[in-house]
């Protein structure tokens, strides 16, 4: 059974269009189910978990990045596959699952091609693509190794996918996840980047240097805060998946 999650945003008329569109063409695949529209009075993770009471197997999430980042939390931990509707072309996530926007996403989740996806892990917090740490004052605990960022201007990025950062190389089902050092040096002439250090690791430390706290966002809408430890939780994402996706 499917348990279609709409975020809260498509309640605006301008996505009446689409969202029609979009139901008839999961009725004509046959894959109809119950449909849960999140507001301000109904809670996401008791929705889904009701769901999976009444034998939802498949939830899938329509809406984009946000809506995406915010099921992942709920879903990783029960034995559940997950799909993704993205409402338009700007979902990086999706473009790295293969997923097309709109009514085209339908035939993805009728074809039903699952993968196991690695997930990052800050303290108790999921995250499926990136972290984030910008001008933090840090101290990377790195194997045996301590780091901190070489210039106070700096961008400390932790990658489960690489998105369009092509050189970073992490895929979402190595095992792996990549903490890249981007230092930024300020010239007359402008800020200039000096060249990024790749750290792959499957658990890092972060702390502060100073009694502040550091801020690590995390897919573009969670804020974490250090000290942190990071962990790569290996194929813990069920996934479905299209053939145009970025990773095997």
């Amino acid at each position: 059974m499917y348990l279609y999650i709409y975020d809260s945003f498509l309640n605006h008329k301008k996505y009446n269009d689409l969202l029609i569109k979009i139901e008839k063409r999961i009725t004509d695949l046959g894959i109809k189910g119950k449909v849960a529209r999140l507001s301000v009075l109904k809670n996401m993770k008791e929705l889904i978990l009701d769901g999976v009471r009444d034998g939802v197997q498949t939830v899938v999430v329509i809406g984009n990045n946000q809506s995406f980042a915010k099921v992942i939390n709920i879903v990783a931990d029960l034995d559940v596959t997950l799909g993704f509707v993205p409402v338009d072309n700007n979902s990086s996530i999706a473009k790295m699952l293969g997923v097309p926007p709109g009514v085209l996403a339908c035939e993805i989740l009728a074809s039903r091609i699952i993968k196991k996806i690695d997930l990052g892990k800050i303290n108790n917090h999921y995250f499926i693509d990136h972290a984030e740490i910008i001008n933090g004052d840090v101290v990377i605990e790195y194997a045996n190794f301590k780091i901190t960022p070489t210039t106070n201007e700096n961008k400390i990025t932790l990658y489960n996918f690489a998105g369009q950062n092509i050189s970073v190389g992490s895929k979402p089902a190595d095992g792996i996840l990549e903490a890249v050092i981007t230092p930024v040096k300020s010239t007359m002439f402008g800020k200039k980047t000096i060249p990024e250090t790749v750290l792959p690791f499957t658990k890092i430390k972060i702390g502060s240097n100073s009694e502040e706290q550091v801020s690590i966002v995390t897919d573009e809408q969670i804020i974490m805060k250090t000290p942190a430890e990071i962990v790569v939780a290996p194929q813990k994402l069920k996934i479905i998946v299209g053939s145009d996706r970025h990773f095997e």
